[in-house]
C-alpha cells in the first residue's frame, strides 16, 4: 500500500531575474520521517519556483505522480503483516485501505427518459422518478449477479450503499495492479476513479463514515497537514461535530452473500472491520 505516515508543507522564497521577490508553497511526504517529508517539502517548493521564473511549466510528475494526502489513523495487522490502514480522506470521511482485501464499487448508472415527454412526466412525477431510480438499482444488482453465475468459482459480499453497490470478495486474496484485479473491476463496471486509484494506490478502498454533505455537515475548515496548531485545532472541533452527524447514518447494507468464503484469517478480519465500521445493521438511513 503506498500511504505515507508522514507529510508536511515547505515553502522557498528566492528572486526572479528582475529582482522580484516570491514565495512557493508545496507538500512533501516520506515513509520514513516527518524531518524528511519537511525536506521534499521545501526542496519541491524550490523546484516549482525555477520552473515558473524560467518561464516553464513545473514537471508532470510534481503533480500527478503522488499518493493521496490522507491521515492515518489506525492500521491492522495479522500477526507481523499490515493488511489495512484507516485513514481519513480529504473531506473528512473514515476510508478503510486494504493491500489484498478486493472491494468493487459499481455505480447506479443515472436513469434516462426516452425522449421529452417521458423526461417531463419523469421530472414533475415523483412515482415516476422513483419508478426509474429503482429499475435502475434492480438492473445494476442483476448485472452482478449475473457476473456471479457466470463465475461460480468466485465469492463476495454484495452491499447497497447510497449511489451505487459495494462488493468484498471472499474467496482470496487480490494484488491491487494486478491483471486479474483490473480483469474483474472491468467486468463489474467499477467506477473509473476507484479503477485509478486501485492502481495508483497499490491497495482496496471502502469508504467507512458519511460524506459530510449527507449527513448535515459542512466541510472540513482545512485540510491535512496542518500548517500550525490552531489550524489542526480547527480541524478536530469540526471532526468532533461531524462524528455527532455521521452516527445518525449507515454507509451501506448487505444484500446478499455469494459462494462460500475461504477460511482465511486477514479476511475474515476484513469483513468485521468494515461491517461494523460501516454500520451495515444500524436502523438508519444510507449517507
Amino acid at each position: 500500500m503506498k500511504i505515507p505516515p508522514y507529510w508536511a508543507r515547505g515553502r522557498y522564497e528566492g528572486k526572479d531575474r528582475k529582482g522580484i521577490e516570491h514565495t512557493f508553497f508545496s507538500i512533501g511526504w516520506s515513509f520514513d520521517s516527518l524531518q524528511q517529508a519537511r525536506a521534499e517539502a521545501s526542496a519541491k517548493a524550490k523546484r516549482i519556483f525555477e520552473f515558473i521564473t524560467a518561464g516553464r511549466k513545473p514537471e508532470r510528475y510534481e503533480y500527478h505522480n503522488r499518493p493521496i494526502r490522507e491521515e492515518i489513523l489506525k492500521e491492522i495487522h495479522d500477526g507481523d503483516a499490515l493488511i489495512a490502514v484507516i485513514t481519513r480522506n480529504r473531506y473528512g470521511a473514515l476510508v478503510l485501505n486494504c493491500s489484498n482485501a478486493l472491494f468493487v464499487d459499481v455505480d447506479f448508472p443515472r436513469s434516462q427518459p426516452v425522449g421529452l415527454l417521458a423526461g417531463l412526466l419523469q421530472a414533475f412525477s415523483r412515482k415516476r422518478s422513483q419508478d426509474g431510480v429503482q429499475a435502475t438499482v434492480h438492473a445494476t444488482i442483476q448485472a452482478v449477479e449475473q457476473w456471479a453465475e457466470r463465475n461460480p468459482d468466485r465469492s463476495f459480499r454484495l452491499y447497497r450503499t447510497k449511489e451505487g453497490l459495494r462488493l468484498l470478495f471472499t474467496d482470496r486474496l487480490y494484488e491491487p495492479a494486478s491483471a486479474e484485479t483490473a480483469v474483474t473491476l472491468s467486468e463489474l463496471k467499477a467506477d473509473p476513479l476507484y479503477v485509478m486509484l486501485t492502481r495508483k494506490q497499490e491497495c482496496f478502498r471502502a469508504r467507512l463514515t458519511s460524506k459530510p454533505w449527507r449527513c448535515g455537515s459542512p466541510r472540513p475548515p482545512n485540510a491535512f497537514p496542518w500548517d500550525h496548531p490552531e489550524a489542526e485545532a480547527a480541524f478536530r472541533k469540526w471532526e468532533n461535530a461531524y462524528t455527532m452527524q455521521d452516527a445518525k447514518f449507515k454507509i451501506c447494507e448487505l444484500i446478499r452473500t455469494f459462494g462460500s468464503p475461504a477460511d482465511i484469517r486477514s479476511l475474515q478480519t476484513i469483513v468485521e472491520l468494515h461491517d461494523r465500521g460501516a454500520r451495515i445493521h444500524a436502523d438508519a438511513d444510507l449517507a
